[in-house]
């Protein structure tokens, strides 16, 4: 999965600010080797660009010098815009574009952006470009103006910025359509022990029709996890059903983190035993636990207890994530709000609990999954937002409305196949295992900026947890 994008071009196309505003839109970070060249010419030799270019023609070496120090740091990240002219020849696995515009374009747009030093004419910018493309050719045999060395060539004489960025942030997600979502929920196990009687993902019809057991067999949903891992998602959600009562789940995980991908399950906490959060402390980076409600009276009319009937209790919860926290596992709590729910006050748990992403979901009606008993659930717009006004404190909230839920969530069934419910009912892909990654997608409805402004990027990458993990068992 390509997750770096380049802007190349001559001086005055707007790299800079277009490359600001791909990182706000799309989260990444902005990395701009001409800044950097800037400041590296005023701070070592008192130069303006211009004589630092001329200077370099002489001694390729200070070429040599930045490009090393930003091939490197650029080669080992991800989730990044670049400004830089040789990007598409020394960074690997990016969306290689070149921004193009005339010198007078160019003269005006720099003369605007009030460059101390810098030589502003159309004249001087030409002559600028010139040493430059020849200073490449030079020194690398290269010429970064040719269109076959990108994906996406942009005349940006009459766009704006943002136009500009619209174009490019396009044709990003269109080429990688794939897989533009990094990260993955994979509903493993359709049994479940409780029976939260608004659950939006029963899939009752996938266990009648395709797996009566209500999942894969072990071999199956290893192959499933490979292509995956694959086809270059980065974070993979083990979820259900209650993905605990799988037995194989633990080399699931394993599998998933040996791969490369940031893991995480999804549980209602009723079988996360200390044996588990030992043993998988090594391949599982976060835990998810949902909890709708402290008060056991709310929690058997809403049907989040083991058969319906036995409810966790607040003592439980408190423990359970006092656990958790032992082992330095990512901590994660999802809540659904509901008619029971609503009016609940969950701020001094959560402040007990310290999560780092409190995720409240306005509960969902989904065709097919719990249409017999949603009515009783379901609330309006002003009842959602007078849970979230009561918890408005809460820094690690991530509210999440009915529509901002809808097709923002790539996921795959227990059947091993991609679905989404953009549509407001469960749509499903043919078997990944029998078409592919690739063709069982391009049936799915998802919206890549659903995902992004709903905060799906975020930092979960958990390894620096590892350590604080293996000092907790030695204790």
């Amino acid at each position: 999965m390509k997750t770096k994008i380049t802007l190349s071009g001559f001086a005055g196309t707007g790299k800079s600010t277009v490359g600001k505003i791909i990182q706000h839109r799309l989260n990444f970070q902005f990395i701009s080797v001409g800044n950097y060249s800037r400041e590296f010419a005023l701070k070592e030799y008192g130069m303006t660009i211009n004589e630092f270019q001329k200077k370099c023609i002489d001694e390729p070496e200070l070429d040599s010098l930045i490009d090393e120090k930003f091939k490197k740091e650029c080669n080992s990240k991800e989730n990044i815009v670049i400004d830089y002219r040789l990007g598409f020849h020394f960074i690997d696995n990016a969306f290689h574009v070149l921004l193009k515009v005339s010198d007078e374009k160019a003269s005006k747009r720099i003369g605007l952006d009030n460059r101390n030093n810098e030589a502003t004419s159309a004249e001087a910018i030409k002559y600028r470009n010139k040493v430059m493309k020849t200073r490449f050719q030079k020194n690398y045999n290269i010429d970064f103006t040719n269109k076959n060395n990108y994906a996406l060539v942009i005349d940006t004489n009459d766009l704006t910025p943002n136009e500009v960025a619209d174009l490019i942030i396009e044709q990003y997600q269109k080429q990688f359509a794939v897989n533009s979502i990094p990260s993955i929920n994979f509903h493993l196990w359709q049994p479940c022990n409780m029976r939260c009687k608004f659950c939006f993902a029963t899939f009752l019809d996938v266990k009648q029709e395709y797996v009566p057991k209500g999942h894969l067999p072990e071999n199956e949903a290893l192959k499933v996890v490979r292509k995956i891992a694959a086809a270059g998602f980065e974070k993979i959600t083990f979820a259900g059903g209650e993905p605990l009562l799988c037995k194989w789940l633990p080399k699931l995980i394993k599998t998933a983190k040996e791969l490369g991908m940031t893991t995480m399950i999804v549980t209602n906490g009723s079988k996360l035993t200390d044996s588990f959060l030992k043993e998988n402390k090594t391949y599982l980076d976060w835990i998810a636990v949902s909890i709708d409600s402290l008060e056991e009276e709310n929690n058997i009319k809403i049907g989040r207890a083991v058969t319906g009937k036995k409810t966790l209790s607040k003592e439980f919860y408190y423990e359970l994530i006092n656990k958790i926290h032992q082992y330095s596992y990512g901590l994660k709590i999802n809540t659904v709000v509901n008619k029971v729910n609503y009016k609940d006050n969950l701020a001094t748990f959560i402040a007990h609990a310290k999560p780092k992403r409190w995720k409240v979901l306005q509960v969902l009606p989904i065709k097919g999954q719990n249409d017999n008993k949603i009515d009783e659930f379901k609330i309006t717009d002003a009842e959602y937002m007078h849970f979230l006004n009561t918890h408005k404190d809460v820094e690690t909230i991530v509210p999440e409305s009915n529509d901002e839920i809808k097709g923002s969530y790539v996921m795959v069934d227990p059947a091993g196949r991609f679905f989404d419910n953009a549509a407001g009912t469960h749509n499903y892909s043919k078997p990944i295992l029998e078409v592919g990654i690739e063709q069982a997608l391009k049936t799915m409805n998802y919206d890549f900026e659903k995902f992004r402004k709903r905060g799906g990027i975020y930092d979960w990458n958990n390894d620096k947890n590892q350590d604080l993990r293996e000092e907790a068992l030695k204790a």
